[in-house]
């Protein structure tokens, strides 16, 4: 094999993004204890399952960094969300995103008259 052609082959293998089962940290996770269609919701689904699970993971900052390095834009990763973590990449306070949104939404609802429950009622 040419000097070329080892080179290409080790640029071509450290570009593609590892698999986090190649990874120390994945193992002391608590996800793979855990149902894992929590941490992939369908569009508009709950996140706030696998949120809690993340919580308590001893593994919940390399789980981030590795979901943000590597670009993973499905699931929840560290904790956080796809639009969390692409907020958090483009240095937007991520806070109003956590859990506590749907209240302060609520709030500023209810102080502008909006009433959610009667317009679900029909």
């Amino acid at each position: 094999m040419s000097e070329a052609a080892v080179i290409e082959l080790i640029t071509m293998l450290e570009a593609q993004p590892q698999s986090p089962t190649d990874e120390d940290w994945y193992e002391r996770a608590l996800c793979p204890q855990t149902d894992p269609d929590a941490f992939f919701p369908e569009k508009g689904g709950s996140t706030k399952e696998a949120k809690k699970i993340c919580l308590g993971c001893p593994v919940k900052q390399q789980c981030l960094q590795w979901a943000l390095d590597n670009d993973e834009r499905f699931g929840i990763w560290g904790g956080l969300s796809e639009r969390e973590r692409r907020r958090l990449k483009r240095g937007i306070d991520i806070r109003p995103a956590q859990d506590d949104e749907l209240e302060r939404v609520a709030a500023i609802a209810a102080a502008n008259g909006y009433d959610q429950d009667a317009r679900l009622a029909g």
